[in-house]
């Protein structure tokens, strides 16, 4: 499987900044088998430091928003072509040490990168060929330090004065590799043929230059005719195979190319994490609707709010469903003692109190809520007398309408007229009540009744004298 830079790649490797990507200035993400460089600029706006050495980037894209970015790390990996830089206004130090730039005039390219002083282009095709520092040193004037090594003003003073000639014999290179390759040189990445292409077109190169040599494969990878991926095919992964394989990555050489290399890494992934066998689909165990001897049981595997309301005729189930469920998915199957609804292959399983008719079953659906209604006759009413299930429910229906009918007018009477039943008698219309006067009344009843009293006190008679009283003077007063 081959990883991509995702956000949680990027959240595992900014443990140091709590996960935060808006603010991320650094991130590691060598040693992965990064095949493409993206999502950088969606969730990484900051850098300031990014590390991709030992992947299998084969071109630079997707960098054009890092405005910030500093330090480019892309050492070991599989570009051809520097390109796409130009916007990164920041860019310091960019290190490209062994990847497969052929063309030093690619570093044309950098020009834009003022801030650029450190290149290092250690390990590239072009760094081995005559005239490459001369050239990188006149094209970049801002660099400071060149595959490791501080450039002198003298050791720029001497290589502009061959940098007409150096060029022109870099730009005679370049259309001569056109013409044999346009592809390749119109700067294109190289394409993964796959470790097996390049090294069967190897082993054709060698017969036809020795035809005495065999094609067992026992020297060398150049003589195999035999493909160097997975021994039988991919879907193969047996043992005997996997030890094959590891043997030949041990002991038979791989070219240095980057297709090579890409399908080496894409090789030894596949050997580190064979797919493993499909496993047989597994079946769901099936639902237990009743027990050996015939005891039903109840069931409500979705977790639905139900309720019974019952009548002298009809029982009715209420099942809470949610209005955007459509309809084709609902089931009913009722039985004289249970009822059984079948939601998206849920089962609500109920026994009921009293037996049904089966015949006589009504299923409504509400649109407003959804709610589920199941309406059945009881077992013991008499159809031919009572009718079917609709005939009970539009009698019923009328009697309720009948009785809220009643009680709707003596509601509307007592409200009219104020009359009710009160203690078992009879109450007569309420008299009217002057509201403005009730404190004034209030107060000439406490003052009348005041008055009362005092009069009572003033009217009580003196006690009588006997007449056989005699006042006695000396006598002292009782109090």
């Amino acid at each position: 499987m081959v990883q991509r830079i995702d956000k949680e790649l990027l959240r595992k490797r900014a443990e140091h900044n709590d996960g935060d990507l808006s603010t991320l200035k650094e991130v590691t993400l060598h040693q992965y088998d990064i095949e493409k460089i993206e999502n950088l600029d969606l969730y990484c706006r900051h850098l300031e430091i990014l590390f991709l050495q030992n992947n299998q980037i084969s071109k630079i894209e997707n960098l054009h928003k890092l405005k910030e970015l500093k330090y480019l790390q892309l050492a070991l990996n599989n570009i051809s072509k520097i390109e796409n830089l130009d916007k990164c206004e920041s860019l310091e130090k960019l290190d490209l040490t062994v990847n497969f730039v052929e063309d030093p005039l690619d570093v044309e390219h950098l020009k834009n990168n003022e801030q650029l002083r450190e290149l290092y282009l250690l390990g590239n095709p072009c760094a081995r060929k005559e005239g490459y520092r001369e050239l990188v040193i006149t094209i970049l004037p801002q660099l400071k330090v060149l595959d490791g090594r501080e450039i002198t003003r003298t050791e720029r003073l001497e290589a502009a004065q061959q940098y007409g000639e150096i060029r022109a014999r870099f730009l005679r290179d370049q259309e001569r590799q056109q013409h044999a390759d346009p592809q390749q040189g119109a700067g294109e990445p190289v394409k993964a043929e796959g470790l097996e292409s390049s090294i069967s077109k190897e082993g054709e190169q060698q017969k036809s230059t020795n035809p005495e040599a065999k094609g067992d494969g026992a020297q060398s990878c150049g003589g195999s005719t035999e493909p160097r991926g997975l021994v039988g095919g991919e879907n193969e992964t047996s043992e005997e195979d996997l030890e094959e394989q590891r043997r030949r990555y041990q002991t038979e050489p791989v070219p240095h190319t980057a297709s090579a290399r890409l399908s080496a890494a894409r090789d030894l992934a596949r050997l580190k994490n064979p797919p493993a066998p499909t496993p047989p689909p597994t079946l769901a165990p099936p639902v237990l609707t009743s027990t050996t001897d015939g005891r039903i049981l109840q069931k409500n595997q979705g977790k639905w709010s139900f309720h019974f309301t019952s009548t002298s005729s009809t029982v009715t189930l209420h099942v809470s469903l949610s209005k955007h469920l459509s309809t084709s998915l609902i089931d009913v199957h009722v039985e004289p003692t249970y009822i059984r609804i079948l939601v998206k292959n849920k089962i609500l399983q109920l026994v009921l109190d009293s037996p049904v008719s089966t015949d006589n079953v009504i299923c409504e659906r509400s649109t407003v809520s959804g709610w589920l209604a199941v309406t059945m006759l009881k077992a013991d009413v008499d159809v031919e007398a009572g009718g079917d299930v609709e005939e009970v429910r539009r009698r019923e229906r009328r009697v309720r309408e009948d009785e809220e009918r009643e009680r709707r007018k003596i509601r509307e009477k007592e409200k009219r007229f104020g009359v009710g039943e009160k203690e078992g008698r009879r109450v007569g219309p309420r008299e009217a009540v002057d509201v403005r006067n009730i404190v004034a009344e209030n107060a000439r009843e406490k003052v009348e009744k005041r008055k009362g009293i005092v009069d009572r006190n003033y009217s009580v008679a003196p006690p009588e004298v006997p007449a056989n009283f005699h006042d006695d003077p000396d006598v002292p007063p009782l109090c």
